[in-house]
């Protein structure tokens, strides 16, 4: 098969490709995504192309604070991040966007950030739910268990004691 020929079938299959999402543009910096409000906030070298950035897209998107978007290789790459605030690893938060750009992007390359406005917000640390405890039940499965238990008796050396023996004799006079 020649080059042009699976180019031609990546483009069809890119145009058959339903879309996951309803995406509009409000404004020049900002888009509605099924419903959510969207900011693009850094744009280096016209990386944001609706059109690619609609065949790409996928809701799972929609949780994340911030979405970044790097092209490569004529290839459009999406990753999401958390708002600092969250309780989630540091790589996954805001503050790890410029060293996921350098550790994981080509040098130069055009990317963009979106930031959804109508994230869900941080929620406040609540404490665990407690459930009362049925005392008796673990007291009678804790007897249980002892009893039942058969007791460990010693082990036997089955090891021959392996170590020199040394006797210290006088020299024989001369």
């Amino acid at each position: 098969m020649k080059h042009s020929e699976i180019e031609e079938l990546i483009d069809t299959r890119k145009d058959a490709r339903t879309k996951l999402a309803d995406i509009k543009r409000v404004d020049e910096n900002t888009l509605k995504i099924n419903g959510h409000l969207y900011n693009l906030i850094v744009n280096k070298n016209d990386g944001f192309e609706l059109g690619q950035f609609e065949n790409t897209f996928n809701p799972i998107f929609t949780h994340f604070d911030y979405i970044v978007g790097d092209i490569g290789y004529g290839q459009l790459r999406l990753k999401g991040f958390y708002d600092d605030q969250r309780n989630v690893e540091s790589d996954l938060k805001k503050s790890s966007i410029q060293d996921y750009l350098i550790d994981y992007c080509n040098f130069g390359s055009s990317y963009f950030v979106l930031h959804n406005l109508e994230a869900s917000k941080v929620k406040e640390n609540k404490k665990p739910i407690t459930r009362p405890r049925n005392r008796n039940h673990q007291k009678s499965n804790i007897q249980k268990n002892h009893e039942n238990k058969p007791k460990r008796q010693p082990q036997k050396q089955t090891k021959p004691n392996h170590h020199r023996k040394f006797t210290i004799r006088q020299k024989s006079g001369d």
